[in-house]
């Protein structure tokens, strides 16, 4: 029988994108400045990101992402216009992995999302699923 790669067992297919985001580490009360980010792949349960800080192992982080599309396989009567179309994805996420590829100045980070409103994910997850159908 062949060996499963670890990839296959993933709960959650994973997108490849390379949508700009908005990352900071979170706290309550919030405080602190977003930074820009970079997605490197996204799925249902979390993200791989590119961006210019460290954060350690277990970081809470609050990501707002807006890449356009996933709003429409949101249940809102009003997602198709005016501010409802243009609104952000806001999740918190646990850092699971921050590598360093240019100390100082590029890190790669895997979190996992801790803080997602449930409309949203299954949204995240169709509209994830469409994405994948239409390349393939």
């Amino acid at each position: 029988m062949p060996e499963e790669k670890s990839e296959d067992r993933r709960k959650y297919q994973r997108l490849e994108r390379r949508d700009e985001v908005q990352v900071k580490e979170y706290s309550y009360p919030e405080r602190g400045r977003y930074q820009r980010a970079r997605i490197i792949d996204i799925s249902g349960g979390g993200l791989q990101l590119e961006c210019a800080q460290f954060f350690p192992v277990g970081c809470q982080l609050k990501i707002e992402m807006n890449f356009v599309g996933w709003q429409r396989f949101t249940p809102s009567f009003l997602k198709h216009f005016g501010e409802a179309a243009r609104r952000p994805l806001v999740v918190l996420a646990e850092v699971i992995r921050c590598t360093c590829l240019v100390a100082g100045h590029r890190y790669e980070l895997a979190a996992s999302f801790t803080g997602i409103d449930e409309s949203h994910q299954r949204a995240l997850v169709r509209f994830i699923r469409a994405e994948i159908t239409k390349k393939g």
